[in-house]
């Protein structure tokens, strides 16, 4: 039986933290001479930790010359360091371990550098090493091109490696560790009275990390779904069971018997949204437009089209990009700066009536302005000026979670 387990950069960032995974490994193979275990890990910390991913960013500032093949070689450093790390307090407790890298590990990416996609996993090297070893230790995030190039995932890319090996060896589990308890109903930090979840579909996961959660990548969601692993979500204190994540039939039906129609709220800040008029309709014009914006890879968001008035989001950091292409077009726009999209998930919604005046009442009776809405089968999005998302999410936590419509 094999079990694939990954720890993301702030649970492997200090030494005491790396020795609870080594020892919780340890147990696990002590107690089931029958399991096989493959440790993920990513770089330590986050940005300013010396081997963090952003740190390393963060040298080549100056160099902007510099070829994204050569950034891989450079990014992949930080998660061999938390590899041979990880792999030495393992054996510091009498467990003889291997550790296999992107040179090694069998995972073939294509040659799109910084943000590969994986092609294959070849498990070859992983066989060989589970018949001398129980627990193997692995950088995520990096794999190699087919002309042998070291070649990184993006962010998230953790994730994405333990999904794709995971499914590769047909393991019985593939566990993200996490510093919170699971899945929780909305961030902890904003929603004090937010509860982890128990069980969560895959669409509604998905969705959830889409929107905001920062619990799993989202691509990671996909490839398991697709693989149909078993896929978890659990603490780094080693003490809760965590989330399970489930096919969507199973889920439906036992959220039906408890009238569950909400499973969680995820948001995300720094969003400008954009109205931009035109004086007739001009489909070309249109589609050049977001034709150029997308070629300066920029990702719209809650788009809502009109012949004379396009409105979207874009993450803050893209305004220069955004900026560039409208006023090359000299076309008129508005910018409303500072935005919030609050998203409120549940795949028991589809089909419901109501669901948006249920959504939308608490945020009436708090006074909170609605910018823009958007909906899907299994969520429902709204923009709101980031002064008032804190208070936004505790009012539809409380009515639409705690009071369980």
């Amino acid at each position: 039986m094999i079990k694939v387990q990954k720890f993301g950069g702030t649970s492997v960032a200090t030494e005491q933290q790396r020795r609870n995974i080594a020892q919780n490994a340890v147990v696990q193979i002590q107690k089931n001479n029958n399991l096989k275990l493959v440790l993920v890990v990513s770089a330590m910390g986050r940005e300013g930790s010396p081997y963090a991913t952003d740190t390393l960013l963060n040298l080549l500032k100056k160099h902007s010359e510099t070829s994204k093949s050569k950034i891989d070689l450079l990014l992949s450093c930080g998660e061999i360091i938390s590899a041979v790390l990880l792999a030495s307090e393992v054996e510091s407790h009498n467990v003889q371990c291997s550790i296999l890298t992107g040179w090694n590990m069998g995972i073939k990416t294509d040659t799109k550098f910084t943000n590969a996609n994986i092609l294959e996993v070849n498990d070859t090297n992983f066989k060989k090493a589970f018949k001398e070893h129980s627990i193997i230790v692995i950088p995520g995030f990096q794999g190699l091109t087919n002309t042998n190039e070291i070649s990184t995932l993006g962010r998230g890319g953790s994730d994405i490696t333990a999904v794709a090996v995971g499914d590769a060896l047909k393991a019985e589990s593939v566990e993200i560790f996490t510093d919170v308890k699971g899945v929780m109903t909305a961030d902890p930090k904003i929603v004090p009275s937010a509860h982890k979840l128990k069980e969560i579909t895959y669409e509604e996961i998905f969705q959830m990390a889409n929107g905001g959660a920062k619990v799993i990548h989202p691509r990671a969601v996909e490839m398991a779904m697709k693989a149909n692993l078993n896929l978890w979500i659990k603490s780094t204190d080693f003490k809760d069971q965590g989330t399970s994540i489930k096919k969507v039939h199973s889920l439906l039906h036992d959220n039906k018997t408890t009238n569950k129609i909400i499973t969680g709220i995820a948001d995300i800040k720094g969003l400008l949204q954009y109205s931009v008029y035109f004086d007739k309709e001009d489909k070309r014009l249109e589609l050049e437009l977001f034709k150029r914006i997308a070629d300066n890879d920029v990702s719209l968001d809650l788009i809502n089209l009109t012949p004379k008035l396009k409105v979207f989001t874009v993450p803050q950091k893209d305004r220069q990009e955004v900026d560039k292409v409208l006023n090359y077009h000299n076309l008129s726009y508005e910018v409303v700066k500072d935005c919030t999209k609050i998203t409120i998930i549940g795949a028991a919604m589809e089909g419901k009536p109501g669901v948006m005046s249920k959504i939308l009442e608490p945020l009436f009776e708090s006074k909170i302005p609605i910018l823009q809405t958007a909906d899907s089968h299994v969520n429902i999005s709204i923009l709101v000026k980031s002064v008032y998302a804190k208070s936004a999410i505790n009012a539809l936590h409380k009515s639409l979670i705690e009071k369980r419509w």
